[in-house]
């Protein structure tokens, strides 16, 4: 099968915006975690626990959040930690509480990458003819091409604190690319992702 100059520069042209669908598709997907806690807490005593009362911590994140997505978050924190074992109780003494904020900014991506396409005169040897010829011919000529992204990075913050103290004793925090619209469905799927992430952490490993 012969392959035409412009033939090759579609199918170059095709084979670029896989790869660039691809990453970004992988690239949404994914959440950076960080976690850091007491060393000298015992976290493997612990079976009970209860939400903090509102403070400006968690109140603040409502500014991002409707109360629908707030609930939801809570839900899944909930499911979560009962998953692992842990009784939620409304009353009485209880081995930790649990709290959680939200942290929403504007960030901009921007990215050069390689654009190899193109056609160029030029002159070629003819192999068996014994002579050079001049034609055209299909390049892969050296540019560039920079892809400027707005977006949006969600950064979700699960904390653990002392009922003794008040102080925190762990923190668990991921933080990803957020997509621009989300249906119910997706929102479920997202607050999962960042809860599951964190709470794989907790509690932590000796």
């Amino acid at each position: 099968m012969k392959f035409t100059p412009s033939a090759i520069r579609k199918k170059m042209k095709y084979s670029i915006l896989v790869f660039f669908c691809t990453f970004f598709m992988g690239g949404c997907s994914s959440l950076s975690l960080s976690t850091d806690y007491d060393n000298s807490i015992d976290f493997s005593t612990f079976k009970t626990y209860r939400w903090h009362t509102e403070n400006e911590h968690n109140t603040a994140s409502l500014k991002y959040l409707n109360n629908i997505l707030d609930q939801r978050i809570r839900s899944t924190i909930d499911q979560e930690l009962q998953i692992n074992h842990f009784i939620k109780k409304e009353d009485g003494a209880v081995d930790f509480w649990v709290n959680y904020s939200v942290v929403i900014e504007d960030k901009t991506d921007i990215r050069t990458y390689n654009n190899y396409n193109g056609l160029y005169p030029g002159y070629s040897y003819r192999a068996g003819y014994g002579y050079y010829g001049r034609g055209i011919g299909a390049a892969y000529g050296v540019g560039s091409e920079t892809q400027i992204t707005q977006y949006k990075q969600g950064t979700l913050i699960i904390d653990i604190i002392s009922p003794k103290t008040d102080q925190l004793i762990w923190r668990g925090a991921a933080d990803g690319r957020l997509p621009k619209n989300a249906n119910r469905e997706e929102s479920d799927k997202l607050v999962h992702q960042y809860v599951t992430k964190i709470l794989s952490n907790f509690p932590p490993k000796e």
